[in-house]
């Protein structure tokens, strides 16, 4: 099979564009031909070292956290899934490969409605934002969120959530994206580069912090008492969270079935939409990972997730 490969800790020269051996599955897994596998920065950080400590890779590694794909082959203890269903889900690397040995309680049906690019873009960003909103932040119908970065691909998801769970959904964004922000739900968007969101927000109960910089500190004065503050990039202000009663919580992804599902049933109904901003062949991986990382040599969307296509065209 054709398939992307890390040979060593590092930067774009480690991405090999070669041939493997199809994965083995077991029991409790489904052999998957991929079609789409969407870029993360997960991917690029976990090859550049920097989190080899709490995330090692065992090389060669196959990067790649979502897809989606065909079913070809099914384990023993596999019953809902069989031969030629369409799926999508989470892996822990592998999934820029044209196989790909899945864990069936991170693997659920795509949505109909959904082409192999678009679910694929779904997954890692798509659960991140749930278990955010819902798991840590505990969000409920009539409560205001504040959710920074919101026409990134986890801030895009978590404003229609929390749209469609019925409450007032503040954002941050650029000015050129704020109509884009908006249309996913967003009932008021500021621009950061021009405004300064504490002066303007205020009475909000939970905070989604999905940008750097001292946007976490800022957002303590925008928080009602014993608010809750989600952070997907760590946290730094953690004295004057206790100090102003505010719940702060630093997560990462949790890679369930269960959560996808639910995200599964919205997407159905069309109550959530995705956003490609631009794909790519798999043999061109270096230029897919240079356009996530906003490299002015290649093209790269404002907003929306790249997408490789793995197993030809994914449309």
């Amino acid at each position: 099979m054709k398939t992307v490969r890390v040979h060593n800790y590092g930067s774009y020269e480690q991405l090999h564009y070669e041939d493997a051996i199809p994965p083995e599955i077991n029991e409790n897994q489904v052999l998957i031909k991929v079609y789409a596998a969407s870029v993360n920065h997960l991917e690029i950080k976990g090859t550049s070292g920097v989190m080899k400590e709490s995330m090692p890779l065992s090389f060669p590694w196959i990067p790649g956290y979502d897809f989606a794909g065909v079913v070809e082959n099914v384990g023993l203890n596999v019953t809902n899934l069989i031969k030629g269903d369409k799926v999508y889900g989470n892996c822990m690397g592998g999934s820029y490969a044209e196989y790909l040995a899945a864990d069936i309680h991170k693997t659920v049906k795509m949505p109909e409605n959904l082409t192999f690019a678009e679910a694929s873009s779904v997954p890692h960003v798509g659960e991140t934002a749930w278990q955010a909103l819902y798991k840590h932040g505990r969000l409920q119908k009539g409560e205001t969120v504040l959710i920074h970065g919101g026409a990134g691909a986890v801030g895009g998801f978590a404003i229609q959530f929390a749209h469609n769970t019925g409450a007032k959904v503040l954002s941050t964004a650029s000015g050129d994206d704020i109509p884009f922000v908006k249309s996913l739900g967003a009932d008021d968007v500021v621009d950061f580069r021009t405004q300064d969101f504490a002066s303007i927000f205020k009475d909000v109960d939970l905070v989604l912090c999905l940008v750097g910089g001292n946007v976490e500190e800022k957002s303590y004065s925008v928080l009602k008492k014993r608010g809750k503050l989600v952070s997907t990039v760590g946290l730094s202000y953690q004295d004057i969270a206790k100090q102003k009663e505010i719940e702060a919580i630093a997560m990462g992804i949790e890679q369930s079935a269960i959560d996808l599902k639910s995200i599964t049933d919205l997407i159905k109904v069309g109550k959530v939409k995705t956003d490609i901003g631009i794909s790519y062949p798999l043999k061109d991986v270096v230029t897919a990972w240079k356009a996530l990382a906003g490299d002015k040599s290649v093209k790269h969307p404002s907003h929306g997730k790249i997408i490789l296509e793995v197993s030809g065209k994914s449309i």
